[in-house]
Parts: structure tokens; C-alpha cells; sequence
């Protein structure tokens, strides 16, 4: 098969659905012809490469003219899907309330197989006004694709809203990389790497430093608990306002910014950690929760978006609705040991189902299926 993928963001952007795309189309390449199209939206000031091969994928970038509110948009992406798009035999688009994912829809309508992978819908309350004009001007267009995915069974209610019959949805959630996360085996050398004291207990974060993340909840949860916080992302304009509540809760000991870290640091910070953590104000799937798990770490969550459909309390961690339920979950898996290895099991267990290969296969299987309706 030819695979076309559709993205507004370079793959490499820290975001689930960039990486989502990036470990599809490397297990894709291995047996069909692998393009991703994308605009540099959210790093117009970064320099790129117009046109690259890595792992035997080819990656066009254009650049993103207009940013919108983050919706984007693009002449050259216009200019080149244009050109190339009768080289496929399929068309993959990610990503909601996109510029790139809206001109493709209408620009390839009855013209190529069509999956769309919303990869997680717009946030509930975050731009609630530009949602709701956006859904009544183009939401029919999602009619457009030959199928469409969805993360959770949340995301169905989500998708049906736009007119969409459900047998056009399929589920298919976001991979992990078990095998190799899985692998590392903790040990006291290996946390001696990033604590003083093999009986410091790590409370981890991992993700983009933005305020929606609800990281400045975490610091207020901790204040009065013996861990340290290691916090792993890019900042998204939230960390100097980070820092200054660490400084006024004088928790300068207690927490650690890595920033970006490449993947092997990220899976040892996975297997060393004791607890997870991601108290979100919305997450469309939550890739990282299940990575954390992988790993064998119990992970505390918000009562928000998908999160719940992952996590089972008392199964492989705990989700709270408040920061006093937060704090009490964080301070009882700190002291009891037996609770956690019961709960690492668990998570190991869990994560399993959903290893990239599987993944993969399972975007192949509807790909044939939306040829039959060329």
C-alpha cells in the first residue's frame, strides 16, 4: 500500500498525537511506502528540513503561514497535497480542528479512502465559542472520511455528534513501545543515577508544562509529603509560574524540571519511579499513563476526558476528584509497599493490550477494509 499521512504538527512536536503517527508510520514503512505531510505549526521560529527520509519514511514539511488560535493554516500544504495525493492508495488525517485536517477533508472528498483519526476531540471547556463555530461550519465534513477512529468509547458520543453513523467508528487506541519499556528492570543503581537516597520515594510527571496539565495542583498536594517531583516536558508557557509557587511553598528540594529527555532517560525515569502522576484538566487519551504503566508504575489521575477509561481504582492506580483526594492517594502509596507491587503488576498487565505492533495491525486490517470502497 501507498499511506499518506496528514499532520499539523512536525512529528517530532512532544505531543500524543505526533508520536501516535510517528510509531505507526515506522512500523508501516517496514511493508508499504510510508509519506507524512505536515506544517510546522507550533515551531515557526524552528528551523526544519523541507523534505527528510528516516527509518524508510518520507517527510514532507511545509510551512505554516498563520497560527489562529493553534487551528493553523498553510498555503504551501494546500499546493502540495494537491500534487501528490493521487500517489496513494489511502489517506490518513490527524489530528481535530486543524486546518490541515479540514482543507484535506474537503479536498480529498470521493477522490481517496479516507481515515480520520481525531486523536483525541477539542477539549470541553478550553476555546468553548470557536468550538461550537467551528462544529456548525465544518463538522458535516467529517462525513467525508470512509472511516473514522476513536481513542476511547468516549470519543464515540463525541463523533456521532457530527452526524457520523456509528458503524463508520472504529475504535483504536494509542500505542506503547511494552516490549522495550517493559524491559529495564528498576534497581538501586539505577535510582542512585537521580536520588541521594535509594528510600526517596519519585512521584513523576511527564508531558507539556502548561497550566491545563494541573501540575500547580500537584506542588500543593506535596507540600506536606516526604517525595521528590520529577517533572519531564516542554515548557508551553507555564514553568516560570511553576517555579514561583516551588519557591513560595519553599519546595526547591522536593522538585526537579529534566525538560525534554530522549527515550532511554524517559524509560528509566518510568521503571524508577513509584508513583505517576497526571491530574489534567482534560486529556483526550493519555499516552503517557499508559507508557507509566508499562513500566510498572501505579498512576493517580483526574476524573477527566479518557482518563477514567484507563485507570481503574485499586486495579492499577487511583483516580481522585479533588487535590485533598490527590494528596491522601500520593501519601498512601508512599507508605505502603505492597499496595504499590500490587498495583505495578497490574499496570504491566494492563499495558500489555497495547503494544505499537498490535497497533499497527490494526490500522492495516481498516485500511484494507476502506479500499473496498474506492
Amino acid at each position: 500500500m501507498k499511506i499518506l499521512h496528514i499532520s499539523s504538527a512536525r512529528i517530532d512536536y512532544p505531543g500524543g498525537t505526533e508520536k501516535i503517527i510517528k510509531e505507526l508510520s515506522v512500523r508501516q514503512a517496514k511493508r508499504h511506502k510510508v509519506v507524512i505531510l505536515q506544517t510546522n505549526l507550533y515551531e515557526e521560529e524552528r528551523l526544519f528540513d523541507r523534505i527528510e527520509e528516516r527509518e524508510n519514511i518520507k517527510i514532507i514539511t511545509a510551512k505554516n503561514d498563520l497560527f489562529l488560535g493553534g487551528f493553523g493554516y498553510s498555503r504551501e500544504f494546500k499546493k502540495i497535497l494537491k500534487i501528490i495525493w493521487k500517489e496513494f492508495d489511502i489517506v490518513h488525517i490527524h489530528g481535530h480542528g486543524r486546518f490541515t485536517s479540514n482543507y484535506s477533508l474537503k479536498f480529498l472528498k470521493n477522490k481517496k479512502p479516507i481515515i480520520y483519526s481525531g486523536q483525541g476531540f477539542f477539549h470541553d471547556k478550553k476555546n468553548n465559542f470557536f468550538k461550537k463555530i467551528y462544529d456548525k461550519i465544518y463538522g458535516k465534513r467529517l462525513n467525508n472520511a470512509t472511516f473514522l477512529t476513536a481513542l476511547t468509547k468516549l470519543e464515540i458520543n463525541k463523533i456521532k455528534n457530527y452526524g457520523i453513523d456509528e458503524e463508520k467508528i472504529i475504535i483504536i487506541p494509542g500505542g506503547v513501545d511494552f516490549e522495550k519499556i517493559s524491559s529495564v528492570k528498576e534497581s538501586g543503581k539505577l535510582r542512585k543515577k537521580y536520588l541521594d537516597s535509594k528510600k526517596e520515594k519519585i512521584l513523576l510527571y511527564v508531558g507539556r508544562i502548561h497550566e491545563s496539565k494541573g501540575i500547580q495542583y500537584v506542588l500543593e498536594a506535596i507540600e506536606d509529603i516526604k517525595i521528590k517531583f520529577f517533572i519531564v516536558g516542554k515548557d508551553a508557557g507555564y514553568e516560570e509560574r511553576l517555579k514561583e509557587i516551588i519557591e513560595k511553598k519553599r519546595l526547591k528540594n522536593k522538585v526537579r524540571f529534566f525538560g525534554e529527555v530522549n527515550n532511554e532517560k524517559l524509560i528509566e525515569l518510568y521503571n524508577i519511579s513509584d508513583i505517576f502522576v497526571l491530574y489534567s484538566d482534560w486529556e483526550g487519551f493519555g499516552l503517557v499513563i499508559i507508557e507509566a504503566m508499562a513500566g510498572g508504575t501505579p498512576c493517580i489521575v483526574s476524573n477527566k476526558g479518557s482518563l477514567p477509561h484507563l485507570v481503574k481504582n485499586n486495579y492499577n492506580g487511583f483516580i481522585v476528584n479533588d487535590v485533598l483526594e490527590l494528596k491522601q492517594r500520593i501519601l498512601e502509596l508512599t507508605q505502603d509497599k505492597d499496595l504499590r507491587n500490587i498495583l505495578s503488576r497490574n499496570s504491566k498487565e494492563f499495558a500489555k493490550k497495547f503494544g505499537w505492533d498490535e497497533i499497527a495491525k490494526k490500522y492495516e486490517r481498516l485500511y484494507l477494509e476502506a479500499l473496498k470502497y474506492e
